[in-house]
């Protein structure tokens, strides 16, 4: 395990995710989990652990069939974090679970998987997530995103969170609920045919040739 990305301060907060080495060719179904960690800057005292994989209890462990999430890996946040102070929240782009190309010993959807999660910047705690992908197997990482401003809806301005992604789509969120701005529409899609894999029977679509489900989104970036 190791960085690709700079660790990200915040006011008293520094986290820091994980990368993995390349998760083509795994030799196992096994790996270390990419959880991610918040550290006090001042002591070094971990604050903090977000399970990109949850534990049993934790939410999304349903997500995972056959005790998979008890030996998978990855899930490493290796792209650049965002965080929005005004808010105290951490956004984390969650890489997809061991098996970049396969994932018949992982089956389920496999939360966090591919999501956007984001997250108290003080205690770690989940606010709202949202996958993007259920069950990778394309290897469609979430990367870094950027952060766009709404014009003004009832006498507010709408922050919200742009994704950008491997797929050529662009997921763009509320980033205080994780609400769509625009619909977001879980689609059927084909099986495929690779003896032992699961796949999921539906993926999320943004739909941007409808009208926004808040309001009109302005050109201008903060």
């Amino acid at each position: 395990m190791g960085l690709h990305a700079t660790p990200i301060v915040a006011k008293n907060v520094v986290i820091v995710g994980a990368a993995h080495r390349s998760g083509g060719v795994p030799h196992s179904r096994n790996n270390v989990k990419g959880y991610v960690r918040g550290f006090d800057i001042h002591t070094g005292k971990r604050l903090w652990i977000f399970h990109t994989i949850p534990k049993p209890g934790e939410f999304g462990e349903d997500t995972w069939l056959n005790n998979s999430a008890s030996y998978t890996g990855n899930t490493g946040v290796w792209g650049q974090m965002t965080v929005d102070e005004e808010l105290g929240m951490a956004y984390l782009p969650v890489e997809l679970p061991t098996g970049d190309y396969y994932g018949g010993h992982r089956p389920g959807s496999g939360l966090f998987g591919e999501s956007v999660v984001a997250v108290d910047l003080q205690t770690g705690q989940r606010k709202w997530h949202y996958q993007l992908v259920h069950h990778g197997l394309w290897d469609m990482d979430i990367l870094v995103r950027r952060f766009w401003s709404m014009s003004p809806i009832n006498g507010r301005t709408i922050k919200a969170l742009a994704q950008p992604t491997k797929q050529s789509f662009l997921y763009v969120f509320d980033r205080v609920t994780g609400k769509p701005i625009w619909p977001i529409e879980e689609r059927p899609v084909e099986k495929g045919t690779v003896p032992g894999e699961w796949y999921s029977p539906t993926q999320p679509f943004p739909n941007q040739n409808r009208r926004p489900l808040i309001g009109k989104a302005s050109p201008s970036m903060i």
